[in-house]
C-alpha cells in the first residue's frame, strides 16, 4: 500500500478529511465498524455512474496501483470483522484500542461518519514512485459520500478557506496550504496540490479509470470484499531497473496485472489473489508450478505448517530455466559442475533422482526450526542405489556450501538413514523407507514422516497447497501455556491455502477459520 504521512495535531474535521490516507482511513472504517456505529443515511449523488465508478474516475485509466475499501458500516464485511473479534476474550479491549487510535489519527469519529458508506478509492499515478520508494505523496483518494449535506457541513465546520474552482469542483485550503476538493458529494484528496489539480482536470478531460477496468484486474475475486487491490504488474516491473534480468524469464515477461481481495465471513477470513499473464506465447512448461486444478496430498501434522507440491520436478525445471535466462554464464558453470558430478558418481540427477519422484512432495516446517520433506518414488531399489552412489561426493559438496567440514554416515545395520553433520551438530538425515524418500534435519521427524499417511487439503485447488492449525502455531510461536493458549489462540482454527496455474495466470487463496 502507499505510505501514509504522519498525522498532525490538533485535528479538526477539514484537516482530518484533507489528510486522508490509506492507514488512517482503514483504521477509521474498522474502528467505526467494531464500535457498532450506524450508517450516515441521506441522498446519494445523481451521477448515473456507481459510487465506485465515480470515485475511480479521479484516477487515470493507466493507474499502476488502486485499492477500493468498503466503508459500509452496516454491511456484511465490517459486521463480520466485529463478530470475529467477539470470539476472542480480549475483543472488547481491541475495540477500545482501535477507537482510541482512530480518534488520535483522524479526529472524532463523528467527523468521519459523513464520508462513509460507499467504496473509498486510493490509487497511485506513477509506477516508478512505487518501485523506487518515492511514492509517499503519489496518491489520489476519492469517495462519494452517502450524505452530501453532512459532508458540506463538516467541511464548513472545519473553517477551511474556499480558494476557487477547478474541473467543476470547489477547492479548499487548510491552514498549512494543502488543498482538498468537493465535487457535489465526492471528496477528492491527493498527496500534493499538483496531483489534486491533475485529478480534477483529467476527470473531465476523459481517459479516466472506470469500474470495468478495475474489475478486470480483480477478475475472479469477490466483488463484495472489504478490500480489493488491482495493479499493473507489467508497468511496475518495467519501471524497476532491478527487474531487468528477471524479465528475461518467459513467464515473468508475460505477467500483466494482479488483483487481491480480502473478505470476511462470521467465522472466516479469506485472502484471494490473481496474477494474470498474456497466454499468447506461453505453454504449460513455462509456468512456475504445474498446471491444472489437481492438488497434492500432505502429511497432516497440526503443530506444524504443512505444504504440498504436485510434480516437484516441474518446479525445479522452471527454476533452472529461470536461472539460465537470468544468468547464462552462472548457469553454464552450474551445468558443467552438474555434468562432472554425474559422471563421477554414475548418477543422472534428472533421470535417476528427480524423475523418480511421484507426483506429490509433502513438506513440513516446525516452529522450533525443524523441517522435513517426503515423496514416494517409482523404483525404490534403483533410487536406493543412486543414494548410495551420491554418498561418495555429498560430504565434499556440503562442505563447499556451509564452509566447514561435514561428517557423513551410512545407515547402520537395520537402519534407514544417511546423515550429514557439522561439528556443531547441524545437518540432515535422508533415506528411503518403504518406498518413501525422506529428508529432515531431525531423525525423529524423519521417522514420523516416513510412517504417516498423507491427506488431501479440504477445498484446495491447484498444484500447491498449505495447511496448519493456526491456534497451535500461535500458541507455540508466542510460547503460551495451556491457559494462555486457550485465551489468546483458542478461536483460531485451520489455516489453508492453495494455488492453481494455467497459461492465463495463477490464482490463489488463503483462508483462516475461527472457531467458537
Amino acid at each position: 500500500m502507499l505510505a501514509a504521512r504522519p498525522p498532525r495535531a490538533p485535528l479538526d474535521c477539514s484537516a482530518s478529511i484533507r489528510r486522508f490516507c490509506p492507514k488512517a482511513t482503514v483504521l477509521a472504517v474498522a474502528g467505526a465498524a467494531l464500535l457498532g456505529l450506524g450508517g450516515c443515511g441521506g441522498d446519494t449523488s445523481g451521477d448515473p455512474a456507481s459510487p465506485l465508478d465515480n470515485a475511480l474516475g479521479y484516477l487515470p485509466k493507466d493507474a499502476p496501483l488502486v485499492a477500493s475499501i468498503d466503508t459500509d458500516l452496516k454491511g456484511d464485511q465490517l459486521e463480520a470483522v466485529g463478530k470475529i473479534l467477539d470470539k476472542f476474550a480480549f475483543g472488547d479491549s481491541v475495540k477500545k484500542s482501535v477507537k482510541d487510535l482512530v480518534e488520535q489519527e483522524g479526529g472524532k469519529l463523528k467527523d468521519i461518519e459523513p464520508l462513509l458508506g460507499n467504496e473509498l478509492v486510493v490509487g497511485a499515478t506513477n509506477a516508478r514512485s512505487l518501485t523506487d520508494g518515492s511514492g509517499d505523496e503519489d496518491f489520489i483518494g476519492a469517495i462519494q459520500a452517502k450524505n452530501r449535506h453532512k459532508l458540506a457541513k463538516a467541511v464548513k465546520a472545519g473553517k477551511s478557506q474556499r480558494v476557487g474552482r477547478r474541473g467543476g469542483a470547489t477547492l479548499y485550503k487548510d491552514d498549512d496550504g494543502s488543498l482538498f476538493a468537493l465535487k457535489g458529494d465526492v471528496l477528492v484528496v491527493a498527496g500534493s496540490n499538483r496531483l489534486l489539480k491533475y485529478a480534477l482536470d483529467q476527470r473531465v478531460a476523459g481517459g479516466r479509470l472506470t469500474e470495468d477496468t478495475f474489475n478486470e484486474a480483480t477478475a475472479g475475486l469477490p466483488k463484495d470484499a472489504l478490500l480489493r487491490v488491482g495493479g499493473d504488474l507489467q508497468k511496475m516491473l518495467a519501471s524497476d531497473p532491478d527487474t531487468q534480468e528477471a524479465r528475461r524469464v518467459k513467464w515473468v515477461s508475460a505477467l500483466r496485472t494482479f488483483g487481491v481481495a480480502v473478505s470476511f465471513a462470521h467465522d472466516e477470513a479469506d485472502v484471494g489473489f490473481r496474477l494474470s499473464t498474456d497466454s499468447g506465447d506461453l505453454s504449460k512448461e513455462d509456468l512456475p508450478i504445474a498446471a491444472g486444478t489437481s492438488s497434492p496430498s500432505i502429511v497432516d501434522r497440526p503443530a506444524d505448517l504443512m505444504a504440498g507440491i504436485k510434480d516437484p520436478a516441474h518446479v525445479i525445471d522452471f527454476a533452472e530455466g529461470a536461472a539460465q535466462a537470468i544468468d547464462p554464464k552462472g548457469f553454464g558453470d552450474y551445468a558443467r559442475a552438474k555434468r562432472t558430478l554425474e559422471k563421477q558418481v554414475g548418477v543422472s540427477i534428472q533421470h535417476d533422482l528427480l524423475d523418480q519422484l511421484e507426483d506429490d512432495l509433502s513438506i513440513t516446517l516446525g516452529t522450533h526450526g525443524k523441517f522435513g520433506a517426503r515423496a514416494r518414488v517409482k523404483d525404490p531399489a534403483a533410487f536406493d542405489r543412486s543414494l548410495a552412489k551420491l554418498g561418495k561426493v555429498l560430504p565434499e559438496l556440503a562442505q563447499t556450501v556451509v564452509g566447514e567440514p561435514v561428517g557423513y554416515a551410512k545407515p547402520k545395520r537395520g537402519g534407514d538413514y544417511y546423515a550429514l553433520r557439522t561439528a556443531k551438530g547441524e545437518g540432515v538425515v535422508y533415506g528411503l523407507v518403504h518406498g518413501v524418500f525422506v529428508l529432515a534435519n531431525d531423525p525423529s521427524l524423519a521417522s514420523q514422516l516416513s510412517s504417516e499417511d498423507t491427506k488431501a487439503v479440504p477445498g484446495a485447488v491447484g498444484s500447491v497447497v498449505a495447511k496448519a492449525d493456526a491456534g497451535q502455531l500461535v500458541q507455540q510461536l508466542l510460547g503460551l501455556g495451556q491457559l494462555g493458549g486457550a485465551v489468546v489462540a483458542g478461536p483460531f482454527g485451520d489455516l489453508t491455502g492453495s494455488m492453481s496455474a494455467d497459461t492465463s495466470g495463477i490464482t490463489g487463496n488463503l483462508k483462516l477459520r475461527f472457531d467458537g
